[in-house]
């Protein structure tokens, strides 16, 4: 009798460790998800901000063409400062998104093995389904950073181009030659800024079902 009751506590020991140990992993799970969401939104975060950055930017560069500016010198110094601080925030872009990716990566490989070892197949199919479509809604915020990024160098290029031709000619002359530069810069920045719109809020939205999935 004392040896069944002995194997009876044991059994059911064991069954407490077990239980814990799910209710330890789902508790990991649900804590990755929210780290995943929340370094998502980090990296959006970035790509506004270099967005924000870049319209500083461009209003300085513009100040240094104006024919009207009282101190050129001074308002080229404040633009080779803005395009400082923009490259800074587009690696920031890029360091978000890395951080980003590493999450991900994380939580599908626990997500991938806690699937697995779920003893009903009709569950574990759903699991790894689940699995699947949250790794697809990722897929396109995995390209969100990079996509960014890849839009401003072509401008940040464009840019230091100019800035490193006003150097050693900075007066209303070589001002002046840049104009049609200018108008076209300008419209590509335009342009840029609309399409960094359309891809934060296509990343917004795929957070947002993120944490409703």
């Amino acid at each position: 009798m004392k040896t069944c009751h002995f194997s009876t506590a044991i059994a059911g020991v064991m069954m407490f460790i077990a239980a814990t140990g799910v209710a330890r992993a789902q508790d990991e799970g649900v804590k990755q998800i929210e780290q995943l969401i929340k370094t998502a939104k980090s990296q959006v975060e970035a790509i506004g901000d270099a967005k924000t950055q870049l319209q500083k930017t461009m209003t300085a560069y513009n100040t240094v063409l104006a024919p009207d500016v009282k101190d050129r010198r001074d308002a080229y110094k404040s633009l080779q400062k803005e395009i400082a601080n923009s490259e800074k925030k587009r690696a920031d872009v890029a360091t978000r998104s890395k951080e980003m990716n590493a999450e991900a990566d994380r939580l599908f490989k626990s997500w991938d093995a806690t699937a697995a070892a779920i003893q009903s197949p009709e569950l574990r199919g759903r699991s790894q389904e689940r699995l699947k479509r949250t790794q697809g809604r990722f897929a396109e915020l995995r390209q969100t950073g990079q996509k960014a990024a890849d839009m401003y160098a072509p401008i940040m290029k464009t840019l230091q181009d100019q800035v490193t031709y006003l150097g050693h000619d900075l007066n209303a002359g070589a001002a002046n030659s840049l104009k049609a530069d200018a108008d076209k810069l300008n419209g590509q920045a335009k342009d840029l800024f609309a399409a960094i719109d359309k891809v934060t809020e296509t990343a917004s939205a795929n957070i947002a079902k993120l944490s409703a999935e």
